[in-house]
């Protein structure tokens, strides 16, 4: 037994060679393989890059401005007020009844369904000052009958008055 003993003892500090080590998380003690490299994903925008972010949300403000105006002036003549609508109107100028289709003059209107597409720009500008927004119109009168207008407005800003205004106007009444 007294050999026993130191025997044990050598063993205990020496160890097995076919002994693996367990790391303290659990694992085999294997190193842990390597991070694949990736480019950085958080990098800061440049300068150039928050000027053109910066240019572009002007332009969708430009645009979203535009038609909010538009639609605007819309609902004013839907709702027969033709003294609020006439104030959408730069230049003091007014449209034509043939320019509107007579839509102005519709008296016993329910309803107004509008619908635009993308506005196009008219001039060369960063931000556009001139505006064309087609438009898709849907008039449904008391009597129930549906009309449907299409074409588009024409819109410039007013740089003293920092608004949009309607300066032009096809709208056709579309046969169905």
């Amino acid at each position: 037994m007294r050999l026993l003993i130191p025997a044990l003892l050598a063993l205990t500090f020496v160890g097995c060679s076919c002994q693996r080590n367990v790391d303290d998380n659990g694992g085999d003690g294997t190193a842990p393989p390597a991070q694949a490299q990736t480019p950085e994903t958080t990098a800061a925008p440049s300068a150039a890059q928050l000027r053109a972010q910066a240019l572009e949300q002007r332009r969708n403000d430009a645009y979203t401005d535009a038609v909010g105006t538009l639609h605007l002036y819309l609902q004013r003549v839907g709702a027969g007020d033709q003294d609020a609508a006439d104030k959408f109107w730069g230049y003091q100028r007014m449209p034509r009844g043939n320019e509107e289709s007579n839509l102005r003059a519709l008296r016993n209107l329910r309803g107004l369904r509008i619908q635009n597409q993308t506005p196009e720009p008219l001039d060369q500008e960063p931000v556009p000052e001139l505006l064309r927004i087609p438009v898709d119109l849907r008039a449904t009168l008391e009597n129930g009958e549906n009309r449907r207008y299409t074409g588009w407005y024409r819109l410039r800003r007013n740089q003293v008055e920092q608004r949009w205004e309607l300066t032009g106007v096809l709208v056709a009444a579309k046969l169905q």
